[in-house]
């Protein structure tokens, strides 16, 4: 009786184990190895936001919303701008794997963290934009500088996912919700009326 509960007690102790070192990526659980976390922090913004709902950026929690002035934050070793009207929510903080999801609006991203718009992942080594028409579940993706990598889901169960290459200076737009079609270049325009302020301060 006495060994039953020894042995119960370890398989406790060593799953606690696991779950934790899973949670800091500890190697002994399959992870990489601790990495310190990243903190995003806002390095300037056009002006200060007058909006009721928009006085507390909430950096502590890492969810940023910018509302009537554009802002410019750091993530890691990556930079993001974001046009007003945009909302930026951390979903991996650890020192290397950054990772934020863009709930809604335009951004300019420089460096290697990973965005996602729902279930797609953009990544590029170099500069890009984004724009996440909530309303009409598309993302277009502009790639200004460096090819842009995008992981998205599998078009049906049991397929794998696919992966698509956006190549630097060709812009792209992929739908968000499923039933996921193919990609379809599209004509990216930087210096319409509307978004010109915008990529002239993004630089």
């Amino acid at each position: 009786m006495n060994s039953n509960r020894w042995i119960i007690g370890v398989i406790v102790v060593l799953s606690m184990a696991l779950l934790i070192g899973r949670h800091f990526d500890a190697r002994f659980a399959g992870g990489d190895g601790y990495r310190p976390r990243s903190v995003i922090t806002i390095v300037s913004q056009t002006a200060p936001s007058t909006d009721l709902g928009c006085e507390s950026v909430d950096v502590s929690r890492q969810n940023v919303l910018s509302c009537s002035s554009m802002m410019k934050v750091a993530f890691g070793s990556s930079t993001i701008w974001m046009d007003d009207g945009t909302s930026l929510v951390v979903i991996n903080d650890r020192e290397g794997k950054e990772e934020l999801a863009l709930y809604g609006g335009r951004i300019v991203v420089k460096g290697s963290v990973i965005i996602d718009v729902r279930d797609l992942h953009f990544t590029t080594a170099g500069t890009m934009t984004l724009v996440n028409y909530g309303w009409l579940y598309r993302v277009d993706v502009l790639a200004m500088e460096s090819t842009v990598s995008v992981v998205n889901p599998p078009p049906a169960k049991g397929e794998s996912e696919g992966v698509e290459e956006c190549e630097a200076g060709s812009s792209m737009s992929f739908n968000t919700l499923p039933p996921y079609e193919n990609p379809k270049p599209i004509e990216f325009n930087t210096e319409s009326e509307s978004v010109k302020a915008f990529y002239k301060w993004a630089r």
